[in-house]
C-alpha cells in the first residue's frame, strides 16, 4: 500500500513540472521527411526538420 502512495506522489510531481512549463520534450520525425532527407541529402534535411513534431513525453502537450 505504501508503494502505491509513493508512486502516486511521484506521478503528481512529474505532472506538476509540466504545469510549470518544464516539459520532457520528445521529437518525432515523419516518414516523408525521413525519406526525403535520405533521397535528397543534404538539401533534404530541411524537409526532415519541417516534418517533425515536438511533444511532452509525460503529458502529451505539443511543445515548441
Amino acid at each position: 500500500m505504501e508503494e502505491a502512495k509513493v508512486g502516486s506522489q511521484y506521478q503528481n510531481e512529474l505532472l506538476a513540472r509540466c504545469a510549470r512549463g518544464q516539459h520532457d520534450v520528445e521529437t518525432k520525425y515523419g516518414m516523408c521527411g525521413i525519406i526525403t532527407a535520405i533521397a535528397c541529402f543534404p538539401c533534404g534535411l530541411i524537409c526532415l526538420f519541417k516534418d517533425s513534431k515536438k511533444r511532452c513525453a509525460r503529458c502529451g502537450e505539443p511543445c515548441e
